[in-house]
């Protein structure tokens, strides 16, 4: 899997650009404010994914046009395939292959891309947010199945908590959660047996990686802590039973106070929660070994690399996380972007193409 071609027209503060990569590693590189991240934005989202800057597609669109394009070729599964991808205030449509209109969801499973941004730094010691984004964002391109539950989940719940908040105005109030608790525990089953399976992959390709980058015998360990099931049971049973226990909080709190939307990952070195006790230098250890383990369940799952993304963060890092980091570049197509590339080009073979004002020069 790696791209071929990319075309931006209004997209950002990008008028109209296109972009050839090498099949290996590229940099974009360039002062600040120029746009090297925003061609790294329209990349990712032709995962299918939103946006991991904003949540408003319409914040996507050079100010003063209607719509912005992203157009790729892209060589998937033995041929080559294209996306065009078109984002306006109603949102996003997306054709495949010149198919028919679509919703950019549907490109999930197709070209499929590991970000890691300075943002990511913060994920072990982050909010739980963070780290369900983590997963979420990496579930949703390789499972279109994983996409059309989470977006369920997500309806559903914000359908029960406009209930909860309203319980004593509304007639019926009990019958009409348990309704919406059958429907939303089955699928939330789904979403956390996801998760859970996802971290287990996680754990078994990013342990030895860590104690590699860290240099010691840390014992790095991972699991998914679920606020709804216990370790063995996520049966959608037992979570009934939770969430009828939970009922008279929820209806006092005004929303739904256990499911996945409160859900976590643990992260443990020798025993001891990382988020309390990891060093910095652990906690970017930790953090590396779990962006390149997210690489590898990827390429394990599609059977082949995804394209790696990296967001000036290698600026982030000391020198031999840096070297570390480099060297897994080795086989793939990435895309890194920073102000200097001497950096990189000393320590391997790159392409090099300088962004200013929205226009790249190679």
């Amino acid at each position: 899997m790696y791209l071929l071609s990319l075309d931006l027209k209004n997209f950002r503060n990008i008028e109209e650009l296109v972009f050839t990569p090498d099949r290996g590693v590229n940099v974009i590189f360039g002062q600040n404010g120029q746009g090297k991240t925003n061609l790294l934005e329209s990349i990712y989202i032709l995962t299918g994914a939103k946006s991991y800057r904003t949540r408003k597609d319409v914040e996507m669109i050079m100010r003063g046009s209607e719509f912005g394009v992203v157009k790729s070729h892209f060589f998937l599964r033995g041929r080559e395939q294209q996306i065009r991808l078109t984002v306006s205030s109603k949102g996003r449509n997306a054709e495949l292959n010149r198919g028919s209109d679509a919703r950019a969801s549907e490109l999930a499973g197709f070209l499929c891309c590991v970000l890691f941004s300075p943002e990511h730094l913060q994920l072990v010691k982050g909010s739980p947010e963070q780290r369900r984004k983590f997963m979420d964002l990496a579930l949703c391109q390789l499972s279109p199945k994983y996409l059309t539950d989470i977006k369920k989940y997500t309806r559903l719940l914000r359908h029960k908590n406009s209930v909860l908040k309203d319980y004593f105005q509304i007639p019926d109030a009990e019958d009409l959660l348990d309704v919406y608790d059958r429907q939303i525990v089955k699928v939330a089953a789904e979403v956390s047996i996801a998760r859970k399976s996802f971290c287990e992959k996680l754990l078994l390709l990013a342990r030895d990686d860590y104690s590699v980058i860290s240099g010691n015998e840390e014992r790095l360990d991972l699991f998914y802590h679920s606020s709804l099931w216990s370790k063995d049971d996520l049966s959608p049973e037992s979570g009934i039973i939770k969430v009828k226990e939970s009922r008279k909080t929820d209806i006092r709190l005004g929303n739904m106070t256990l499911g996945p939307h409160r859900d976590d990952i643990g992260i443990t070195l020798d025993g001891t929660d990382a988020r309390i006790f990891a060093s910095q230098g652990q906690q970017r250890s930790v953090v590396l070994a779990l962006k390149l383990a997210e690489s590898a369940v990827m390429e394990s799952t599609l059977g082949e690399k995804p394209l790696l993304l990296l967001d000036d963060v290698l600026s982030e890092l000391d020198s031999s996380r840096q070297e570390f980091l480099l060297r897994q570049l080795e086989g793939g197509q990435s895309v890194i972007t920073g102000c200097d590339p001497s950096f990189i080009s000393k320590r391997i073979a790159a392409s090099l193409f300088e962004m200013r004002n929205g226009r790249l020069f190679s």
